[in-house]
C-alpha cells in the first residue's frame, strides 16, 4: 500500500490532457457532499489512503480529461474509478472506439482515495473548471438501490458511492471487529455488499441469539468522509474503509510478501 500511496502522491498533481468530443459518457455521479468538506485532517487522510482508486493517464502521467456537451455548454471531467476493471473496460470499450490513436497511449494508473480527495480540494482552491468524478461499481449501486427500496425508501437509483455497514437494530450501534495484531476494535465500512454479508453471516454463527437484531445499512462515501472530517463523535474515529476484494488483491499484488496491516480476526464479536 505504501507503494500505491507514494505513486499516487507523484501522479496526483502531474497535469491533464484533454480528450474532446465524447458526448454522453454516462451518468457519472457528482461530487455531492464532498464540496462542503473542509481541508482533511491527518487522520482522515490516513483512512482514505487505504483505498485505491484508478484513473487513466498518458505516458507523462497526465490525467485524461473527458469533454462532453451538457445543456449547450461543455463539461470537463476526470474519472476516478473504484474498480480497476471498470477503468480498464472504459478504456477498452469506449475510448479506443472514440479515439484509438490516443487511447493506445493511455493506461490505467492507481492512486489512493486520499490523493483523489486532495486533488478535488486543490482544484477548488484554484477555481478549477474540471470536475473530478468518482465512479462507483454499478453492481454495488444496484445492490444499494435494491436494499433501500426493500427497506421502504423508494429511490430510482442510489446517488453516490455506496458503502455497506453491518449493524444492530435495537440500539443502532455498529458491529465491530478486533484487529488481528491487538485489542483495538474498528467499524468496517465495506465497498461491497458481499463483504458485509459474509461478515454478518460469520457473526450470526458465532452469536446466533443476536441474528435477528442485525442488518446491513447503506451509506454514502461522501457523507462518511464529511463525518470523518467534521464530527466530534469518538465512534467516528473507529471507522475503517474496507476496500473491495478486487482492490485488496491489487494491493497485495504490489507487495505480495507483506500481510495486510489491519487483517480482521476470524471470529468477530459484537461491540461492547
Amino acid at each position: 500500500m505504501k507503494s500505491l500511496v507514494r505513486w499516487g502522491a507523484t501522479l496526483g498533481m502531474a497535469g491533464s490532457v484533454f480528450l474532446g468530443g465524447l458526448v454522453g459518457i454516462g451518468n457519472l455521479p457528482g461530487l455531492g457532499n464532498l464540496e462542503a468538506v473542509a481541508l482533511p485532517q491527518d487522520q482522515v487522510v490516513k483512512k482514505l489512503q487505504e483505498v485505491p482508486v484508478f484513473t487513466l493517464t498518458n505516458p507523462k502521467g497526465e490525467f485524461v480529461v473527458l469533454s462532453r456537451n451538457n445543456q449547450s455548454k461543455t463539461v470537463s471531467q476526470v474519472g476516478f474509478f473504484i474498480s480497476k476493471q471498470d477503468a480498464q473496460k472504459f478504456l477498452d470499450n469506449r475510448l479506443k472506439k472514440e479515439n484509438p490513436q490516443l487511447a493506445s497511449t493511455l493506461q490505467v494508473r492507481p492512486l489512493s482515495l486520499a490523493d483523489y480527495y486532495k486533488i478535488v480540494l486543490e482544484g477548488k482552491k484554484k477555481s478549477d473548471s474540471v470536475i473530478y468524478t468518482l465512479v462507483p461499481t454499478q453492481q454495488q449501486v444496484a445492490s444499494a438501490t435494491s436494499m433501500l427500496n426493500a427497506s421502504g425508501k423508494k429511490v430510482e437509483q442510489f446517488n453516490g458511492i455506496p458503502l455497506f455497514v453491518p449493524k444492530f437494530k435495537k440500539d443502532n450501534s455498529y458491529l465491530t471487529i478486533p484487529l488481528a495484531n491487538g485489542n483495538e476494535r474498528y467499524i468496517p465500512f465495506f465497498f461491497e455488499k458481499e463483504q458485509a454479508v459474509a461478515l454478518l453471516d460469520e457473526f450470526k454463527k458465532a452469536v446466533p441469539k443476536e441474528a435477528e437484531n442485525t442488518e446491513i445499512q447503506v451509506v454514502d462515501l461522501y457523507g462518511v468522509m464529511e463525518a470523518l472530517n467534521t464530527s466530534n463523535d469518538p465512534t467516528i474515529n473507529k471507522i475503517v474503509l474496507y476496500p473491495s476484494r478486487e482492490s485488496i488483491n491489487f494491493i497485495r499484488s504490489l507487495a505480495p510478501n507483506q500481510a495486510p496491516a489491519n487483517k480482521p480476526a476470524a471470529a468477530p464479536a459484537p461491540k461492547k
